[in-house]
């Protein structure tokens, strides 16, 4: 059994249509210990990977992406088939954005620029909820 604080390895999709921020984001997945699955830039693409691939445990979802889905309604159509954990991330201050996004289920709503204890304790936040 391992400590309190850490987690076993957990399989994680990015959408974040920021080649960059994508990159950063999944060096930090990484360092943390869990498996990045796929990546998609595009909220369809999104939908089509969250449906594909079988056991997503979590989503870091950005809201603003590069296809005419956003986030948002990308995490909507995912959650009508698939039960996945979901984390928005975004460089967006928007109360609207985030009025939307709480007309859905989501652990964690983060800004950008990420940091590896910001990951880890939206992690944790996903991980410890009980079933």
């Amino acid at each position: 059994m391992g400590s309190d604080n850490e987690l076993e390895p957990k399989r994680i999709l990015i959408v974040e249509d920021d080649n960059i921020q994508q990159v950063i984001i999944e060096r930090i997945v990484s360092q943390l210990g869990h498996t990045v699955i796929g990546s998609s830039s595009e909220g369809a693409k999104a939908i089509e990977s969250a449906l594909r691939i079988g056991a997503v445990d979590l989503i870091l979802m950005d809201i603003n992406l590069a296809d005419d889905i956003d986030g948002i309604e990308a995490a909507k159509e995912i959650s009508k088939h698939r039960d996945v954990k979901l984390v928005y991330i975004t460089a967006s201050k928007d109360p609207e954005k985030l009025k939307r996004a709480r007309e859905t289920d989501f652990v964690d709503y983060l800004e950008k620029p990420l940091s590896v204890e910001v990951l880890e304790n939206s992690f944790s936040k996903a991980f410890s909820l009980k079933q």
